[in-house]
């Protein structure tokens, strides 16, 4: 029997495939800036940080000049791209509905934006009240803080919350307070080395199908 009693997922890469969207809009705005960055950098380093931490390297690194360009541009390309090819993750819908766990969402975007993403897809009423994003809390992953509110705010102990993350910084939040973080892999857009990145980042087993998740969960 599962000692599980709160599922805290991410969203973007865990409950819609966005990630790859985000990184054809990054590609635009970069180029529309002048700044020149990898595949690698937009796939790997930022998965997961929280718009206002890229912001602050950008600045540090590229100028505030080249920064308020490629803000503005990423913003509209976001917003044009997310409306006209937002998906959801393969069989995510299907576990919420059937779930009879409690569960939250804790993004490092504001939670605003998730609730755009929630409407275009029609799916508000899987999300009632359970959404977390930057403008909950003083500090975005990797800090704690998302997860720490979400537990508190179910009354659940952080050791019986299980965290599904796609990037680094949440499965290392998770880490530090002692939940199950799981790194999920299934997107479209494949990362270089995304299984060992979540491993070395403390996810205690990755996964790249939402239909084993059930399972996954009856045996923590």
């Amino acid at each position: 029997m599962s000692n599980i009693e709160l599922i805290i997922f991410d969203f973007d890469g865990v409950i819609v495939d966005s990630e790859h969207l985000y990184n054809k809009a990054n590609k635009n705005a970069f180029i529309h800036a002048g700044i020149e960055m990898s595949d690698h950098d937009i796939s790997t380093r930022f998965l997961g940080m929280a718009f206002k931490d890229m912001l602050d390297i950008f600045n540090r690194d590229y100028g505030t000049e080249r920064t308020k360009i490629y803000e503005a541009k990423v913003n509209e390309e976001s917003v044009r791209i997310i409306k006209q090819e937002l998906t959801a993750i393969p069989h995510i819908l299907e576990f919420l509905e059937s779930t009879h766990l409690p569960y939250y969402v804790a993004s490092n975007a504001h939670t605003d934006w998730t609730e755009h993403k929630i409407e275009l897809l029609d799916i508000g009423h899987l999300f009632d009240d359970i959404l977390l994003g930057t403008n909950s809390v003083a500090n975005p992953k990797p800090a704690p803080d998302m997860f720490k509110l979400a537990a508190d705010k179910a009354g659940i102990a952080y050791d019986k919350c299980v965290v599904i993350e796609d990037g680094i910084y949440g499965i290392q939040a998770a880490k530090f307070l002692g939940m199950a973080p799981l790194g999920f892999t299934g997107q479209v857009s494949k990362v270089h080395n995304h299984q060992q990145n979540l491993t070395d980042a403390g996810a205690i087993l990755t996964f790249d199908d939402m239909r084993k998740l059930p399972n996954i969960i009856a045996g923590l």
